[in-house]
């Protein structure tokens, strides 16, 4: 719910397209009786490859922040002795 809050919020402050969130500008590609789903698919394609690029180069931090929260006792420092 937040994220819609947040698109709208930017489609009603933001006049300047320069400065649009790039998932108010997948809106550009949608008209009032048209939409161009190929070019939709392919701007999505292109607006997440950011962030599947840094979860992949940060996967590591990603999945020991999450093992250490869901795992009691799970050391995130496998180096240091335990007590």
């Amino acid at each position: 719910m937040w994220t819609w809050n947040d698109y709208f919020l930017s489609l009603i402050l933001v006049c300047d397209r320069g400065h649009q969130p790039m998932a108010q500008g997948l809106g550009a590609f949608s008209g009032r009786y048209m939409v161009h789903i190929t070019l939709l698919a392919a701007a999505a394609a292109l607006i997440s490859v950011p962030v599947v690029g840094l979860y992949v180069f940060f996967q590591r931090q990603f999945i020991r922040g999450m093992l250490c929260e869901a795992v009691k006792g799970w050391d995130t420092d496998p180096g240091r002795p335990h007590d």
